[in-house]
């Protein structure tokens, strides 16, 4: 990039040094046409009184424009021209215009007023639209100049022929001088010479010197335009003597473009003769070489530090060696790039550094030790973050990961990193490990650090955190083989007692294997769409019917094997492939639902499973809403959540619930007393359906304590009309309890079905239990 804008600054130079040359090239053919046009006034001073002097206007001007017709309008003598009184062509070539009247419209009016005009086209010109049938065409260009003397005025028009290039911006600057010859002409053409008229186009002959003397003024002024640019411009000698310095070169010096016009720069600022001798041996090897650089340089102007990005080019005019330096100061662009570079390998909200940069510093550590010594890396998981956001807010969670990462960074040695690596996920590197001992001393120290309440906001707020260690060279060799074992080991960790630690042993080594192998498979499986959804029934047991499915997603690997949700949800939402699954459970569930209807009725519903954070991502949710109402069964699809999802998850209540009522799409609680159980908090729930817990369904007609607890669900449901559901059904016993002793009208379970696919379903549409139906009334009919 650098490169590329030196090459930048070396083209705004030649740009520079070229609009001089075309400058100066213009100010010789100025010059021409200015002698051209001082000639023609000349020759109309020797003009005899009879002699027409537009003959010589027309061949003066056939020198400098080309036309193929000109005429010369005239106002009627005493009368100005006006819309009633139209311009009169006095004189023209072909002579065959002469006479023929000219109305007085927008454009003509804009002509008398001293502007000259060029058109490509007359079509829609007012005063073409009265031409009748003659040698010129409303097609033609033309270039319209203002003439005026002692009082009258009028317009020479020039037209090029059909097809011919129109009249440029040159042409019009030219006019305007040539306009003064055509005036003169249409004087000498109304009046007789007099000593008066010579004595004005003597001083119109000055005026035309004096504007050739501006015009040579504007040209040195374009030169002088150098020394105001912001590059540095600078040209030296074979001896490296500055020729030419602007400003922006003479200020890195301190001092004025005359002061330092003639000094060697190379020699300024040292009285070391060996340094100064090489510099001058290296400048002229440069001049030699013939090749462009481009460096950086430092310099300190009025005492701050700038940086410069300096091209130096040598060059050969008239075989003069010189070498050309444009330098240009990148300060602020240097800053901008710190700052990217900062933004790029660190975290914005908490300063610390990222995955990127923690991968490079291991890199280091890696070459570092090889072959010797040891490290270690540590990855922290904040335990229960999510509730964190969810109970207090984003800002709070923010707060909290700003003060954690200040209380890790204190609690860690000065010698290693804290990293952020994702949301609530950090990693610090220990480098060196002299010995486990102080691996121990480290992490210890660090979950003990988390355990002390953090005040946020006027909040106390207690966490802890799951911590994993890797070593190298014992746990790997590489970044991600280190990262994965950490990563593993805090997995273990999280899972045997939150806010403890747990170190990397090669008995986690086959688990990890398996999950990665498994997390391969998984990614396949997506992108194969190798998922199907099971059905199981909702019994209504008041009269035994089938009144709704749970859908329930299944895995069927290549060779069959059909995996359960527990062996894959949890790492599918670990990777973000959750939303997609659930997508394939909606596909599979919408192809199917003409086939329950056939089966079961119009009536029947199908509930699919939303997971907790996918309720709280409303982008994902307004996706899937929009999916749901494209399938035309919006109204008998249910959504299922955990109660945890529904009570914790505010922007699910107020965002996503609104849309899902106007789609007629229902909300049920799933396994209802296993979350927050409050049965408070069910009043603040606005759901269609609560499914009861298995756990309060399991052997109830023998535990007192949760027959209470259901009832007091049941009566609570009735009060806020919502539908109540005993998941869990396995036997007689729970289903007789069931009906005679609770009002629940709707049950599931294995006691009638296990999830089955829909293929099964279409074979045996009545699944009962076969054993049940020995024992008692209940029977399951489509």
């Amino acid at each position: 990039m650098t490169e590329q804008l030196s090459i930048e600054s070396a083209e705004q130079l030649r740009e520079a040094l070229l609009a001089l040359r075309h400058e100066h090239d213009a100010l010789l053919e100025r010059n021409s046409q200015g002698q051209q046009l001082l000639d023609a006034l000349d020759s109309l001073l020797d003009l005899d009184v009879a002699d027409d002097p537009f003959i010589r206007v027309f061949a003066s001007l056939r020198k400098i424009f080309t036309f193929s017709e000109a005429m010369m309008l005239a106002e009627p003598t005493g009368v100005a021209a006006d819309a009633g009184n139209p311009l009169e062509c006095i004189v023209a070539e072909p002579a065959s215009l002469v006479s023929s009247t000219w109305s007085v419209g927008p454009l003509f009016r804009k002509v008398l007023a001293g502007r000259v005009v060029a058109t490509f086209s007359n079509v829609g010109v007012v005063e073409w639209s009265g031409i009748g049938p003659s040698v010129l065409s409303v097609e033609q260009s033309a270039l319209y100049v203002p003439v005026g003397v002692r009082g009258r005025r009028g317009i020479l028009v020039l037209l090029r022929a059909l097809g011919e290039e129109g009249y440029n911006r040159n042409h019009i600057e030219l006019a305007r001088r040539f306009s003064l010859l055509a005036s003169h002409a249409l004087a000498t053409r109304f009046a007789s010479e007099t000593a008066a008229e010579g004595h004005r186009l003597r001083e119109l002959t000055e005026q035309l010197k004096q504007s050739e003397q501006l015009a040579k003024r504007n040209a040195s002024l374009l030169q002088e335009m150098v020394n105001v640019l912001p590059v540095g411009v600078a040209v030296q000698d074979e001896l490296g003597r500055l020729l030419i310095a602007n400003d922006a070169v003479s200020s890195i010096y301190g001092l004025s473009a005359d002061e330092i016009i003639g000094t060697v720069p190379i020699a300024m600022g040292s009285n070391d003769p060996q340094f100064v001798s090489a510099q001058h041996r290296r400048y002229s090897d440069q001049l030699r070489s013939g090749k462009q650089k481009t460096r950086e340089k430092t310099v300190n102007l009025a005492g701050i530090e700038h940086t410069l990005l300096v091209t130096e080019k040598p060059v050969s005019i008239n075989n003069e060696s010189l070498l050309l330096t444009a330098s240009l100061d990148i300060t602020d662009r240097k800053h901008f790039e710190e700052e990217l570079s900062h933004r790029a390998f660190h975290d914005e909200l908490t300063g610390l550094p990222n995955r990127e940069l923690m991968h490079q510093l291991v890199d280091v550590a890696l070459r570092t030790h090889e072959g010797s010594g040891q490290f270690a890396l540590a990855f922290i998981d904040l335990d229960n973050f999510k509730q964190v956001n969810d109970y207090y807010s984003h800002a709070i969670g923010d707060g909290l990961l700003k003060a954690m990462s200040h209380r890790v960074s204190q609690s860690i040695r000065n010698g290693d990193t804290l990293a952020r690596i994702s949301g609530d996920e950090f990693l610090i590197l220990i480098d060196p490990l002299e010995d486990s001992e102080t691996l121990s001393l480290v992490i210890n120290r660090v979950l003990d650090a988390l355990k002390e309440p953090f005040c946020i906001e006027g909040h106390e707020v207690m966490t802890s955190a799951s911590v994993g260690a890797s070593i190298y060279p014992l746990h790997g060799d590489s970044y991600e083989s280190l990262r994965r074992c950490a990563d593993s080991a805090m997995y273990r960790a999280k899972s045997s007692r939150k806010g403890s630690v747990s170190y990397f042993d090669e008995s986690m080594r086959e688990t990890l294997t398996a999950r990665m192998d498994l997390e391969q498979r998984l990614r396949v499986a997506i992108r194969e769409k190798r998922f199907v959804v099971a059905f199981q029934p909702k019994v209504d047991i008041t009269n035994g019917t089938v009144d709704a499915f749970e859908a329930l997603i299944r895995w069927v690997e290549e060779d069959g094997t059909i995996r359960m949700p527990g062996d894959f949800i949890e790492l599918a939402s670990e990777l973000g492939l959750l939303d997609d699954i659930t997508r394939f459970a909606l596909q599979d569930v919408v192809c199917n639902i003409p086939i329950l209807s056939t089966l079961y009725g119009n009536h029947i519903t199908v509930s699919i499973n939303v997971a907790a954070p996918q309720a709280g991502d409303v982008t994902f949710m307004r996706s899937f809403i929009k999916e749901l109402a494209a399938t035309g069964f919006a109204e008998r699809i249910v959504l299922e959540l955990t109660e945890d999802a529904l009570v914790a998850t505010q922007r699910f209540q107020h965002q996503v619930l609104p849309e899902l009522r106007s789609l007629g799409v229902r909300v049920s609680i799933d396994d209802f007393g296993t979350g927050y159980s409050s049965l408070s908090t069910l009043a603040d729930i606005t759901a269609d359906e609560v499914k009861v817990d298995r756990a309060f369904i399991t052997a109830i007609h023998d535990r007192p304590r949760s027959q209470g607890i259901l009832r007091a669900i049941e009566s609570l449901c009735t009060a806020l009309d919502i539908e109540m559901v005993a998941e869990g059904v396995e036997t007689i016993e729970e289903l007789e309890y069931l009906r005679d002793q609770t009002r629940i009208r709707l049950v599931q379970g294995y006691y009638f079905s296990k999830p089955v696919f829909i293929e099964e379903l279409q074979k045996n549409p009545t699944i009962a239990n076969m054993q049940a139906s020995l024992n008692a009334p209940l029977r399951l009919r489509a």
